[in-house]
């Protein structure tokens, strides 16, 4: 199976996802990995039934995709991969599948996380989920569609910009 993108967003399946990544990536399925979606029925039911412009759609568990990646399963098409948070994609590249980059799509405001792109916002578990990528080889490019530009995680959690608790450490 060829992977064309790693995504994390917190949206998982929508209009950036099937239209411009889609669009511009040309994937022949997209795999929702996730294992409160593929664990619940509805939710499964709801993503299942998404406009997703003709591209065939898989919903797994971690375990799951783990076991597909290292198998046959897709094996002749081209996949594009979402995940929900920067901690699910550390959970694959810990069981093994390889990640060279992943994109950083879209993690939206909630309660305990900080603003470091406009459609970026970060909590620790997910600072310490990207170091702990980088620091096993995949680079993280931020990018909430195709058409702009890419903008490497990496400075932006370098810079000092993420300091504790969510205050800005300049």
């Amino acid at each position: 199976m060829a992977f064309v993108l790693f995504r994390v967003d917190d949206r998982l399946i929508h209009g950036q996802v099937t239209v411009a990544w889609g669009a511009w990536l040309s994937p022949d399925r997209i795999v929702l990995v996730s294992d409160d979606v593929a664990h619940t029925e509805w939710k499964r039911d709801m993503y299942s039934t998404t406009d997703s412009m003709g591209v065939l759609i898989s919903i797994v568990s971690v375990d799951e995709f783990t076991a597909a990646a290292s198998g046959k399963r897709w094996a002749d098409e081209r996949v594009l991969v979402v995940v929900e948070s920067p901690s699910d994609l550390l959970r694959l590249v810990r069981a093994g599948v390889s990640v060279g980059e992943a994109n950083i799509g879209g993690l939206h405001y909630a309660d305990g996380k900080r603003e470091i792109l406009p459609y970026v916002y970060v909590d620790d578990a997910d600072v310490e989920a990207m170091k702990e990528l980088t620091a096993l080889g995949t680079t993280l490019e931020a990018r909430d569609v195709p058409q702009t530009a890419s903008i490497d995680i990496w400075k932006l959690l370098d810079c000092g910009c993420c300091g504790e608790g969510g205050e800005p450490t300049s």
